[in-house]
């Protein structure tokens, strides 16, 4: 059975999808960018666009139970892989071991530079 996720403080789709999804012990996170709870873009810097895409995701996960201790994997979409060195250095201080699996991959955003998608685990 699987069970929809939302929480005003994260950006609200802007589509036919869901915040997160709960299927059993697990979280699926849909992408997540630099937009507030009224889903404006916010960040004038990359660095301030990777905290609120973080930000997000976080707050789709405490809605459904769970912490970023329990991330097991994090998809990383960027506009310009220029700004990898700067991701990591930021994701190092938002995840701790052991890290979530990871893939990261050039994107054609428009108008951001990031969006982040995440799978956790539940705690029973």
């Amino acid at each position: 059975m699987k069970t929809a996720i939302s929480t005003a403080k994260a950006a609200p789709p802007v589509g036919p999808y869901s915040q997160g999804i709960r299927v059993g012990n697990l979280l699926y996170v849909a992408g997540q960018g630099p937009f507030d709870d009224k889903g404006e873009r916010v960040g004038e810097t990359f660095a301030d666009q990777v905290t609120r895409a973080f930000d997000n995701i976080q707050a789709i996960a405490e809605a459904a139970g769970t912490d970023m201790s329990q991330m097991v994997k994090l998809g990383v979409f960027l506009s310009d892989m220029d700004n990898f060195p700067v991701f990591n250095e930021m994701s190092g201080h938002r995840l701790k071991p052991p890290y979530p699996v990871r893939v990261t991959v050039p994107a054609s955003l428009r108008g951001f530079d990031i969006e982040l998608d995440a799978v956790f685990v539940v705690p029973e």
